[in-house]
């Protein structure tokens, strides 16, 4: 410390507390230089992403038009630190397009060396990285991959073993859904809305027999859950296996939700049985179910059900009665007019306000 600033003979605590001084003024401007640091790398980098975005975006475009264009185009020089941008650029690209677009971004990735660098980027520890090579070598299908991507499906980290999920069904889609299927309810951690989307990407007709072995053999818990995606395989295989649910089990979480799945192409089991059910929900179903089912000699069954000590299955079946096809304006008033339970005709005036009839 100068003299002129804090003589020799200064008292301890003064020369401590100047010290101390000096040292944070020191600190405060290292942070700032460093905080001004990141604030212009990450401005440099977003402005090289938009260039290398904006000389890619036409090439991209040309490529999935056409497949001669894929193979001949002229591509700009990817310095090597752009090469992550890059390939989030392609799998932006990819993700968009199926069929004939596809295949052709596919030969463009071959000529820019996607697979090898996604290898590069598959062996680092960085969670992202790996997410990346993964969606990647999905995307070109590559084949070769396929052990390695199996092991990241039991990986704890949800966003990596979906990811590697999408790629095996990008991959084979047939050999990954039976791979696929059966650890649906396994991890639940993985988003429904990323399985429905994938599993649709699959194709019912690959979907159905896999997901129907995967409900008829699950507990009643897993069972429950995989009952969410039925509705993604084919319509007969659907059917088939909600009214033999509806038929053989007792659990009612499990009626309830293969009630919802019954079309009513053939008669509805144990309908009268499950009206009666001990759960309110089951008894909810059955009126949704009649609502878009029913034919004219279950209005009975509706009947019975506005007389329900739960007020939502009241509800539901006085809706379902207002929404039956066959019952024109005159068989409506006469059905509400001949209830004697206040409740349940007070029920039927709600429900036929809200649909605007009678």
């Amino acid at each position: 410390m100068p003299e002129w600033l804090l003589p020799p003979d200064s008292d301890v605590i003064v020369r401590f507390a100047a010290w101390t001084t000096t040292a944070v003024l020191v600190l405060v401007l290292v942070l700032f230089l460093y905080t001004l640091g990141l604030r212009m790398a990450t401005v440099i980098g977003e402005r090289r992403r938009e260039r290398l975005d904006h000389e890619w975006r036409s090439i991209l475009a040309a490529s999935m038009l056409s497949a001669d264009d894929a193979r001949k185009l002229r591509l700009p020089a990817c310095p090597r630190h752009q090469r992550v941008n890059l390939l989030e650029i392609w799998n932006r690209s990819r993700d968009t397009v199926q069929g004939s677009a596809a295949d052709n971004l596919i030969i463009l990735g071959h000529r820019i060396g996607m697979v090898a660098f996604a290898k590069r980027l598959l062996a680092k520890h960085r969670v992202q990285s790996r997410i990346l090579a993964v969606q990647t070598l999905g995307h070109m299908r590559h084949g070769e991959s396929w052990p390695a991507i199996v092991e990241l499906l039991r990986d704890p980290h949800m966003a990596l073993s979906i990811t590697a999920a999408a790629a095996l069904a990008d991959i084979d889609p047939g050999r990954a859904v039976n791979l696929l299927v059966p650890m649906i309810a396994q991890r639940r951690d993985w988003p429904r809305t990323r399985v429905s989307r994938m599993l649709r990407s699959v194709g019912s007709d690959l979907v159905s027999e896999p997901l129907y072995r995967a409900v008829r053999s699950s507990d009643d818990a897993d069972r429950i859950y995989l009952l969410q995606f039925a509705q993604l395989a084919e319509y007969d295989i659907v059917d088939a296996l909600a009214e033999e649910l509806v038929r053989e089990s007792r659990d009612p979480g499990v009626l309830a939700a293969a009630l919802k799945l019954v079309s009513g192409r053939s008669d509805i089991p144990r309908v009268l049985e499950l009206a009666h059910h001990d759960a309110s929900y089951v008894r909810i179903q059955v009126a949704r179910l009649l609502g878009r089912v029913g034919q004219p000699e279950q209005v009975g069954v509706l009947e019975m059900l506005l007389h329900d000590p739960h007020w939502w299955v009241r509800y539901r079946a006085a809706q379902a009665i207002a929404s039956l096809p066959f019952l024109g304006p005159h068989a409506l008033r006469e059905l509400r007019d001949r209830q004697r339970d206040p409740f349940a005709h007070d029920m039927l005036n709600q429900a036929y306000a809200e649909v605007g009839t009678v």
